[in-house]
């Protein structure tokens, strides 16, 4: 088996130096609400032990920070990287405090094997996964199942999709994608639901958007380098910014990109995406029932307690991983 490495960004959003120099970037009419999605929600203990538990054959792992580190890391451990910005985002995109520009040049991080899978800290692997579920035959496992693009563009988000599979169609036609990999558009292994999607959105002229799961990802380094290459002016634009920017292309479009070329194994997705607001008793169903190997609790703008809802998940955490992993030091 080849290596597979796996690729997390962590940031403290309470670090007074980073803080300070956030601080002498940002534009007069940024939201401040976007710090939101700066908090720790003090999770990241058991992201590192559900990863020691449930994919024990993870080669290295590469732990993304502006350069400030959780008090409890092992940063001995002989499995982890610590990469600082520096280390790998070349200096004319630094300082940056989006997560764009951090995720589109993961490629330059050096040491990094050409089969990884990118995870974000607010994604948890509760139950086991072998390496088949991400990559076979060198191939990143993954369900392709084309979606309209609904999200409004006012908050930036729906910019990023739109600007993404501008992107795709500038580079690839459909039909031509389609014809080439038909056997991995309508696998039999996708549900009835994707396989619906799919044969509907065929019928268009060009792509009209990809379903994304708030899941980890799994990518090949190569597909980094050839899109950097073939649109490089527009991945510079991106990396240049220093908060998220309504011109920014995201990591999905390397994901796209390998979609279209039909450099993937078709596998149906195993996991789910909630926010930290859900009602109590999906959240706790969600973490407890062990219906999904791996699990997204995204940040949300909606009014909660903080400090009780953090408690509340971290005690939902201790009863299915209750035990230290090597990656702590107490």
């Amino acid at each position: 088996m080849e290596n597979i490495d796996l690729v997390v960004p962590w940031v403290n959003g309470a670090d007074s130096a980073w803080l300070s120099q956030k601080g002498q970037y940002v534009p007069e009419n940024r939201s401040s609400n976007s710090d939101t999605f700066y908090r720790d929600w003090e999770l990241m203990r058991y992201w590192f032990r559900g990863v020691e538990k449930n994919l024990p054959w993870i080669h290295k792992i590469y732990f993304l920070t502006w350069g400030h580190l959780p008090a409890w890391l092992n940063v001995e451990h002989p499995k982890l990287q610590i990469v600082r910005h520096e280390d790998f985002i070349p200096a004319e995109f630094r300082p940056t405090f989006s997560s764009n520009p951090i995720e589109l040049n993961i490629h330059r991080i050096e040491g990094l094997s050409e089969q990884f899978i990118y995870a974000n800290d607010d994604t948890f692997f509760i139950g086991k996964l072998e390496p088949e579920y991400y990559f076979k035959s060198g191939l990143p496992c993954d369900c392709l199942c084309l979606r309209p693009i609904t999200e409004a563009c006012e908050d930036g988000f729906g910019h990023v999709l739109w600007n993404n599979i501008a992107c795709i169609n500038r580079n690839f036609s459909m039909a031509d994608c389609m014809e080439e990999s038909d056997e991995k558009w309508f696998s039999e292994l996708y549900p009835d639901e994707v396989m619906n999607l799919n044969r509907t959105c065929s019928m268009f002229r060009n792509f009209p958007g990809f379903r994304d799961e708030h899941l980890p990802i799994p990518f090949l380094k190569s597909t980094f380098e050839e899109v950097w290459e073939k649109e490089n002016r527009l991945l510079r634009r991106t990396s240049s910014h220093k908060f998220r920017s309504n011109e920014d292309v995201s990591a999905w479009l390397m994901r796209y990109w390998r979609l279209v070329k039909g450099e993937f194994v078709p596998r149906v997705p195993e996991g789910i995406a909630l926010t930290v607001s859900e009602p109590v008793d999906v959240l706790r169903d969600a973490i407890l029932s062990a219906k999904n190997p791996v699990i997204c609790l995204n940040d949300s703008l909606d009014g909660i307690d903080f400090e009780d809802r953090s408690r509340y998940i971290r005690s939902l955490f201790e009863i299915i991983m209750p035990e230290m992993s090597s990656f702590e030091l107490y």
